[in-house]
């Protein structure tokens, strides 16, 4: 089975942003073959270009991808007619159309602060479940808006994708993905790896060497060196990413696409 990983971004020229990392489900481990910016894979640097090259790659590129973006919304935040994922993705598609990253999020924590409580960056169940942030804070928001707008609602409108556990799995799959929680239920690093933390390409590595270990079993990688160099040596710790993001839908796919903690059907679902 074909896997890929995607490490996610929403940024204006998300070419060394965005990571791609592709390889083959084998019987006993994934298999890992490449690992690209968007930059090197798409020949492009601006995020329109971009994001339609990957929304085109996964329309028609067989197995899992797994994406590190936020599938939806708190229920809280959706109108009471809507039902389902589907449904949701629609609405949010059609309900920022026009709109920029920032205004999404004003408009989002408006609608949070005219409910009961003192909460504005609210959470899905599944982010509350493994520790995600919630879609539209400071750290996600830009990734939820193009991802769902640009990338997500046009696949799923076109049929082109199914994205479990919401859908019966399909030819093509998308699935939401997390890989800090990936570390996190693996048992290794999942902090201070990225963006000059002190020791952070140490622990790229340290990461590496736990995905790659004989003793590994059912999250067992198979490294190409070159693969191995780069997501030790990019140090914003993307490319890291888009490998565990690719290991949590190996993970996933092995499962048969089976949940393990509770989600709202019209929130998502992310696969750990």
């Amino acid at each position: 089975m074909n896997i890929r990983g995607v490490d996610f971004s929403g940024g204006r020229r998300p070419g060394e942003d965005i990571w791609i990392t592709s390889g083959r489900l084998e019987a006993d481990r994934l298999c890992i073959e490449r690992c690209q910016s968007a930059a090197e894979r798409f020949d492009e640097t601006g995020r329109g270009p971009i994001l339609r090259a990957l929304r085109r790659t996964l329309g028609r590129s067989d197995g899992v991808t797994g994406l590190d973006v936020s599938f939806g919304l708190p229920a809280e935040l959706l109108p009471d007619r809507i039902e389902g994922w589907h449904g949701a993705t629609r609405w949010f598609a059609t309900a920022f159309a026009d709109a920029d990253a920032s205004a999404m999020r004003e408009r989002l924590k408006s609608a949070a602060r005219s409910l009961p409580g003192e909460r504005i960056e609210l959470k899905r169940r599944t982010d509350r479940t493994v520790g995600a942030s919630s879609p539209y804070s400071f750290i996600t928001y830009y990734q939820t808006l193009y991802g769902i707008r640009e990338v997500l609602a046009p696949l799923v409108e076109a049929g082109s994708v199914s994205v479990p556990p919401m859908d019966a799995p399909g030819e093509r799959n998308a699935i939401e993905v997390y890989p800090a929680g990936t570390l996190r239920r693996l048992g290794t690093v999942d902090t201070e790896y990225k963006n000059g933390a002190d020791g952070a390409a140490a622990k790229r590595r340290e990461i590496l060497d736990r995905l790659s270990a004989p003793d590994a079993g059912e999250s067992a990688v198979e490294l190409p060196e070159p693969v191995r160099e780069t997501a030790t040596d990019e140090p914003g710790g993307d490319a890291l990413d888009s490998v565990v993001a690719a290991v949590s839908a190996a993970r996933a796919a092995r499962s048969g696409f089976g949940t393990d903690r509770p989600y709202d059907d019209r929130e998502g679902f992310i696969y750990v």
